[in-house]
């Protein structure tokens, strides 16, 4: 409720700002065909994220099928949609059958990292991109040496999974529910730098698709140059990243659209809209699809456990 609340403050001050007819005047002049672009490109988008899913159980559970692995990644997505900062796709683990759940948790957290890693690689370089046209060189100086050493912390991590367990020993004394952060480090076992190389690669190829998805929903609305789009889209998704606040993210996704769109020339309107059909299309649609998974999912374990002779496990 909290999480409704905060979206709907936070839209209600936006349409403030734009106004409901600027909005509908830029869906009626839309270019239809960039919409079916950005529509289309939900496919690769979407297998590339089952193709990293799949990459990633079978390190734990080689016989995985891809009906698994495919019903898991969309529960995911209707988990993710109702919890701030998506940490809901953690959910995920518990749509592979046979395999411990707490270690699913663990490379489910390591495919959140990377993707955190990427958004925050992508988006430090279009924050850069914005501040130097608004600081001096002395001003900007500290902010480019405080995401250079951040990039580099996060990236020695991602490529040295050793570090992750050697932290999670070293706090594994006190922390309770041992045996379970046992099988959370057991599920690092056999991630290494080549797995950490091939997780970046797909990591990357998604999140370009991703954003050019986003530069062709604004291209529906209104004319904007690729490179300067590019990178205030980037600034957009590391500040919605960074504030993980509202329900799916709305509101403060638009808010970061318009800022920084409005920055290179994109109406308001513009990026409003665009920013609203890549909610639609990338979140709201996978998730209702696998809100269809997770009821029937629900209705098949309650069945199962009401028939005699079987024991809940």
């Amino acid at each position: 409720m909290i999480k409704i609340a905060i979206a709907s403050l936070v839209m209600v001050i936006l349409l403030k700002r734009v106004s409901l007819k600027d909005i509908s005047t830029a869906f009626q002049s839309a270019r239809m065909l960039c919409i079916g672009a950005a529509l289309i490109l939900l496919v690769p988008n979407i297998y590339i994220q089952f193709f990293k899913w799949r990459y990633l159980v079978r390190l734990l559970k080689p016989t995985v099928t891809n009906r698994e692995v495919f019903q898991s990644l969309l529960a995911g997505f209707t988990f993710g949609f109702i919890t701030p900062g998506r940490v809901g796709e953690f959910g995920r683990a518990f749509f592979i059958k046979d395999c411990p759940w707490v270690s699913l948790l663990g490379i489910t957290f390591i495919d959140k990292l990377f993707s955190l890693g990427v958004v925050f690689f992508w988006g430090a370089l279009g924050l850069m991109f914005f501040v130097s046209r608004q600081l001096y060189l002395y001003t900007l100086a500290p902010i480019i040496v405080f995401m250079v050493i951040a990039l580099i912390v996060i990236y020695y991590i991602m490529f040295h999974p050793e570090v992750i367990r050697a932290f999670l020993y070293s706090i594994n004394i006190i922390l309770p529910f041992r045996d379970k952060i046992k099988l959370v480090m057991g599920s690092l076992d056999n991630f290494h730098r080549r797995q950490a190389l091939n997780l970046l690669i797909m990591t990357f190829g998604f999140y370009l698709i991703f954003l050019i998805q986003f530069y062709i929903l604004v291209c529906s609305f209104d004319n904007a140059r690729f490179i300067p789009a590019f990178w205030a889209i980037a600034s957009t998704m590391l500040v919605k990243s960074l504030l993980p606040i509202s329900l799916g993210d709305l509101g403060i996704r638009e808010s970061a659209a318009i800022f920084f769109l409005s920055k290179i020339g994109v109406h308001d309107s513009a990026a409003f809209n665009a920013s609203i059909l890549l909610f639609l299309i990338n979140l709201l649609i996978p998730s209702l699809v696998g809100l269809v998974l997770v009821l029937k999912h629900r209705l098949i374990f309650q069945r199962n456990n009401h028939k005699p002779g079987i024991s809940r496990t």
